[in-house]
C-alpha cells in the first residue's frame, strides 16, 4: 500500500469505498466500503463484536485503528472489547492469528 492510498483510506470514514472509483461515467460507486461489511458481521449493531484482532503491515493497523475507532463510535465493537495487535513477518502473522482464533474464535 503507498502512503498516498494510506493517507486517503485515514482521511475517509466507513462509508468511503475501496477502490476509489476512476471516472465518473458509472452510476452505481464501484468497490466496497467497511460500513457494509462491519453492519452485517454485528447484525447492524445488535451484536457488536467483544473481541477483535488486527492483523497486517504497519500502514494496515494504522488504518484498522481508525476504522476500529468509527466502528466502536457505530455501536459494532464494544467500546470495552479486547484489541489484540499481530504485527511483522507474514509467518508469525499467520501463527499468531491461529492463536487468536482458537483461544477467541
Amino acid at each position: 500500500m503507498t502512503p498516498q492510498i494510506a493517507a486517503a483510506m485515514k482521511a475517509g470514514n466507513l462509508g468511503t469505498r475501496w477502490p476509489q472509483q476512476k471516472t465518473k461515467k458509472s452510476v452505481m460507486p464501484t468497490g466496497e466500503h467497511p460500513g457494509m461489511h462491519i453492519a452485517s458481521l454485528t447484525e447492524f449493531g445488535s451484536r457488536p463484536f467483544a473481541s477483535v484482532a488486527l492483523a497486517g503491515g504497519y500502514r494496515y493497523i494504522e488504518i484498522m485503528q481508525i476504522l476500529l475507532r468509527l466502528f466502536r463510535a457505530g455501536g459494532y465493537v464494544d467500546h470495552n472489547a479486547s484489541v489484540t495487535v499481530i504485527n511483522g513477518p507474514i509467518g508469525k502473522m499467520r501463527r499468531e492469528l491461529r492463536v487468536w482464533l482458537t483461544l477467541d474464535g
